[in-house]
């Protein structure tokens, strides 16, 4: 199982080796054609032939080596030698390709020895490069896991140290157990405090993160695994150090979590550390859904901007203000986000709320009623048809949404979550999902929303999706589950 630094690292270094490869390959042609004059003409198709056979030799190499390894901690004598070995091993791949299939090209050694010799010593000096644009760019807004340290004095200085080191990670806070009240809001190893051991879990309730890593002393572990089993109910990813692994994995590990929780044993600090958390999606997978969801948005909105012109004539005569509503959500493991809907509402929607709280039709944090006088009676129209929903294709473009996830919740019903509800936090919040198309107006217990969402994140698939997404349009034509 890799982790996320591990699966962007794996993309950066492979699209890099590929640019870096053609560049070489150009270079090779002019050393050995335009200034050396070594290479005999050949055909168009010889060409291609070479560059596929070439492409091919360099994704078979590229597979073959390991690149889990983080490309900012490499040292330089080391990239020299990785380049080396790398480009050693491709021109085999390469000539025995050609060997082969009998090419053309076969005879010009002079183009099949430049190559890999130009490219080995051109992977050295783009490897450099990219760690400094990790290291720049590895701490902006999308890219960086947002990690949350526990530990004690004595312990915190190794894992900060190492954590800083990974471009990928971005370190917001240190829970120190042995720090004094007066020490909150000072920094340690350029770190700020944010709780002590009577405020570490509340700290870790309502922080954006999405790991956090554990390093304290204890002698058996058992006080801890209480705090453990709330984290992961969280739907946080947790590293911690840790001698007595099994009792925790035997405790906390039961047959329902084990279908959800990936365990991984590694290293950090000098010592070993055991991982456990949601599964993650595999890089193929996060690509698709990528993929997936900018294609549906760009879609979306080109259907939605004339819907949404239309639409915008009656809603504004009938009700003064904003046509676009934007309200403040709270999305992936607590990030906070702006939502876009048609206002669908009176614009002195939110300060009424208060006084209809005692008709609230649901059980739990979400809040419904039946007939809102809040909502416009054109906003009944677009909310029973989903049209108020048309803008969020645009919260999925800039990568906000996915097209498919869980309901982003208020920030008012968040600051009411018990631990285990962050958990539907855990996957980017979608336009439609589960919950969504299993009747949503029928349902009027909070904890049968969370259930559904849960299910959903467990038993993700790409396949799932594409099937919500086709009940959603069932659904939304047949004007069911929305009011």
């Amino acid at each position: 199982m890799i982790n996320k630094r591990e699966k962007l690292q794996y993309a950066y270094v492979f699209a890099l080796d590929l640019v870096t490869l053609v560049v070489g390959v150009l270079l090779a042609w002019l050393i050995t054609d335009g200034l050396l004059g070594r290479i005999v003409p050949y055909s168009v198709a010889d060409w291609v032939q070479t560059l596929c056979l070439l492409a091919i030799a360099f994704i078979m190499t590229f597979l073959f080596f390991d690149q889990r390894e983080n490309i900012a901690t490499r040292p330089m004598g080391r990239e020299i030698k990785l380049s080396i070995r790398f480009n050693v091993l491709m021109a085999a791949v390469y000539s025995t390709l050609m060997l082969l299939a009998k090419a053309e090209m076969l005879d010009s050694r002079y183009f099949a020895v430049a190559v890999p010799l130009v490219n080995a010593a051109l992977m050295p000096l783009s490897h450099l490069l990219l760690k400094r644009v990790l290291v720049r760019a590895g701490n902006r807004k999308g890219m960086e896991s947002l990690v949350g340290i526990l530990s004690t004095k004595d312990h915190a200085p190794a894992v900060i140290g190492e954590l800083q080191l990974d471009w990928s990670k971005r370190i917001c806070g240190v829970a120190l157990l042995d720090a004094l009240p007066e020490e909150m809001g000072q920094t340690f190893e350029g770190v700020p405090i944010r709780a002590t051991f009577e405020t570490f879990m509340s700290w870790i309730r309502r922080e954006a993160l999405d790991e956090i890593y554990v390093d304290i002393p204890m002698d058996s572990g058992e006080s801890f695994i209480p705090y453990l089993d709330e984290m992961e109910s969280m739907g946080l990813t947790v590293h911690f150090r840790l001698k007595v692994l099994d009792r925790i994995e035997e405790v906390c590990c039961d047959e329902t979590s084990a279908a959800r929780l990936r365990r991984e044993l590694g290293r950090c600090a000098g010592g070993n550390i055991v991982t456990m958390g949601t599964i993650e999606l595999e890089l193929r997978d996060m690509i698709l859904k990528r993929v997936m969801d900018i294609a549906g948005a760009l879609v979306g909105c080109l259907i939605s901007i004339p819907i949404i012109a239309v639409t915008a004539i009656p809603l504004k005569l009938e009700s003064p203000g904003p046509l676009i509503f934007r309200q403040k959500r709270v999305g992936l493991n607590g990030r906070y986000f702006y939502i876009h809907k048609l206002r669908s509402m009176y614009v002195d929607a939110e300060a009424r709320k208060k006084e209809l709280m005692a008709r609230n039709e649901m059980n739990g944090l979400m809040f419904k009623i039946e007939d809102d006088p809040r909502v416009t009676r054109v906003g009944k129209f677009i909310r029973r048809t989903s049209i108020d929903e048309l803008p969020q294709f645009f919260d999925v473009l800039v990568g906000n949404m996915s097209l498919v996830g869980t309901r982003p919740p208020t920030v008012d019903e968040y600051k009411q979550y018990e631990s285990h509800h962050k958990r539907r936090l855990s996957m980017k919040p979608g336009m439609t999902g589960l919950w969504q198309i299993s009747g949503r107006s029928d349902i009027d217990n909070f904890e049968e929303v969370v259930k559904l969402d849960v299910q959903y994140i467990d038993n993700w698939s790409l396949w799932q999706d594409v099937k919500i997404l086709l009940r959603t349009i069932v659904v939304v034509f047949a004007g069911r589950g929305a009011k």
